[in-house]
């Protein structure tokens, strides 16, 4: 574990800037808790997340707007959810941009909506920015006052690392068994 801790401190900032540009939320939550321990510094990760995540984003629609014919090709599985966030476009505008950084799964689609529609990017940018900030300071905050309860249950796996891998199996199973019953209702309704 110290390893893995000590690998982290001397790449935890370039780690948290590549994994901020498609999503961020465990990096930026792992680097409130290094904080707490003293390993990183929260003012210093929150600007980086934050500026990953913006380069993510206005880089996701700025290729969908400019490399249609190349993301397309891409996307063919994921033309309707496409789709419907161009709805949600037209009918939220940028409370979208901003409430998407919170939602796992529409935070990369919204982008590349906003990249195939006519919404304007220099307006996108902004808000773009403006929601990363906010978001980087909300979820670093978080992870750095979260981080208590973090440390108390990495402490307990470790007094007890032989337990780890049943909770893993448990876990698994019981995702399984969620995903065969959703499927189950889904092919009802088909």
């Amino acid at each position: 574990m110290q390893d893995v801790i000590d690998s982290l401190e001397e790449l935890g900032y370039v780690i948290l800037f590549v994994y901020s540009l498609g999503g961020g939320y465990v990096g930026l939550i792992t680097a409130g808790v290094m904080s707490a321990l003293g390993k990183m510094d929260l003012w210093l990760a929150v600007p980086i997340a934050c500026a990953g995540n913006i380069v993510g984003s206005s880089l996701l629609a700025y290729l969908a707007r400019y490399q249609k014919k190349d993301i397309n090709t891409m996307l063919q599985k994921h033309r309707r959810k496409i789709a419907l966030a161009q709805v949600w476009l037209k009918r939220y505008d940028a409370w979208l941009i901003v409430l998407s950084k919170y939602l796992y799964g529409v935070k990369t689609i919204i982008p590349l909506a906003i990249g195939f529609s006519r919404f304007n990017l220099s307006r996108f940018y902004v808000i773009n920015a403006l929601s990363c900030v906010l978001w980087a300071v909300i979820v670093g905050v978080v992870g750095y006052y979260a981080s208590s309860g973090v440390i108390a249950l990495l402490e307990k796996i470790d007094t007890h690392s032989y337990v780890l891998p049943f909770v893993l199996f448990g876990l698994m199973a019981l995702l399984f068994l969620i995903i065969s019953q959703v499927s189950k209702k889904v092919k009802k309704t088909l």
